[in-house]
């Protein structure tokens, strides 16, 4: 296909698109092996699992052969291994959590269940995850745990990260929902800190509709994860025996999964390096197609990382470009030449709240209304105007853009999407 000159109209003023293939996508979102694992519990009469045997027994052997953990525990969603995570690491009143600022806010949200405070931390601009000298300089005494992101399926730097939480004693929570199967280094995330934390909801690389799995090789935390929330998991002693004095009591907070999710997750599971596969070589051709497009900047993997699931792909519009034409009317003009093109659903550009260190639950909405557990009486003094100010995360949050992570799609599709990005980027003073 011809690179659009700028004699060409763009579509947004009536000219011709330059995405004339449409919507490729060919990957199943439901394999045929997961119908077949449900139908088989429901043949069997099994719809719900309490003791973690069965098919839950045989999804957390394959997630732990494939973090390379000694133990993993599945749950009902993200969320609730985030909030077990929490738990476990013993936050609470008085304590913080070092958080990013840019993630879903499903992250941060369960450290106010344990009454704690999230201290929100900036962001490298390269590639978008917690950068490890602002987490260095917000540590306090107060400091409890280390939650990272590998936000869009990019590694945090975790050698430094692990570094901090040694000399201060800190848990570090891996927070790999967009991740599954990257590396660091050659270890897959989800090993390297004390806990990892997996979505497996709605279009996450290993889903199961509303699902999550936390991993760990420390017996206490995986059995303080277990009392939280999984009551009839059997007996309790996984690690220093801290609840043999409740017997079979737990907390009270049911997490455990449905059994037809985890029967989805594992048969997404074993399709998982296929699909990295083939994200990560369509990402990198799309990459290699937009890199000498005036205006935009690609996000690259970090060295020595493999990136994994994606969730989506990630594209930068040039600061100087953004001071002239707002991302808004980039997203309307690339959108409208049939490109799959939105603005980034994290940054200050969407949502309501925008980005969480601003957001109303975190300053100005006053928790004390809420009740339960959402604060510390004794640190909590209530509603504030005043934010942190993360100058990367609030520039680069200001001018993202996202295409879908594609699986199985033709190159051509793709270099049309860079096309519609090309043709729009050198026509801007048609906008």
């Amino acid at each position: 296909m011809a690179t659009p000159t700028q004699a060409t109209p763009l579509a947004i003023h009536g000219g011709p698109k330059a995405v004339t293939l449409p919507d490729g996508e060919r990957w199943p979102f439901v394999p045929e092996a997961a119908k077949k694992r449900i139908n088989a519990l429901l043949d069997a009469g099994i719809i719900t699992i309490a003791d973690g045997s069965g098919i839950v027994a045989e999804f957390e052997a394959a997630f732990k052969r494939l973090v390379g953990t000694k133990y993993a525990l599945t749950m009902n969603s993200g969320t609730a291994t985030l909030h077990s995570a929490y738990f476990a690491a013993g936050v609470g009143p008085g304590t913080e959590v070092l958080v990013p600022s840019y993630t879903w806010h499903a992250s941060i949200t369960p450290v106010l269940h344990c009454a704690a405070t999230p201290v929100f931390c900036d962001i490298e601009p390269d590639t978008l995850v917690i950068a490890p000298a602002d987490v260095a300089r917000k540590v306090s005494s107060r400091t409890r745990a280390i939650c990272v992101v590998h936000t869009w399926g990019n590694v945090v730097d975790m050698d430094p990260i692990m570094a901090i939480a040694k000399e201060h004693g800190l848990i570090v929570i891996e927070d790999a929902s967009h991740a599954h199967g990257a590396t660091y280094k050659g270890r897959p995330v989800g090993s390297i800190g004390h806990i990892g934390c997996f979505s497996m909801q709605g279009a996450k690389a290993v889903s199961g509709g509303e699902a999550g799995v936390a991993t760990t090789d420390d017996p206490e935390l995986f059995d303080r994860m277990v009392f939280l929330g999984h009551f009839g998991r059997g007996p309790k002693g996984e690690g220093n025996h801290t609840f043999d004095a409740l017997g079979d009591m737990s907390l009270g907070t049911k997490y455990r999964p449905h059994p037809f999710a985890i029967a989805l997750a594992l048969s997404n599971l074993e399709r998982l390096p296929e699909l990295n596969q083939r994200r990560t070589r369509n990402y990198a051709f799309l990459n290699d197609c937009m890199r000498d497009i005036p205006g935009i900047e690609t996000v690259e993997p970090r060295a020595n990382c493999v990136r994994g699931g994606y969730l989506e792909f990630k594209f930068k519009v040039s600061r100087s470009v953004a001071d002239c034409v707002s991302v808004d009317t980039l997203e309307r003009a690339i959108a409208t030449e049939g490109a799959p093109v939105t603005k980034d659903r994290y940054s200050n550009m969407n949502f309501t709240y925008g980005l969480l260190h601003k957001a109303p639950l975190f300053t100005t909405f006053d928790r004390r209304t809420l009740g339960g557990c959402f604060y510390d009486p004794h640190s909590y003094t209530g509603p504030s105007d005043k934010t942190v100010t993360l100058p990367v995360t609030e520039d680069v949050c200001t001018r993202l853009l996202s295409t879908l992570a594609f699986a199985d799609v033709d190159e051509e599709y793709l270099r049309q999407i860079a096309d519609a990005f090309r043709k729009v980027m050198t026509n801007l003073e048609q906008l």
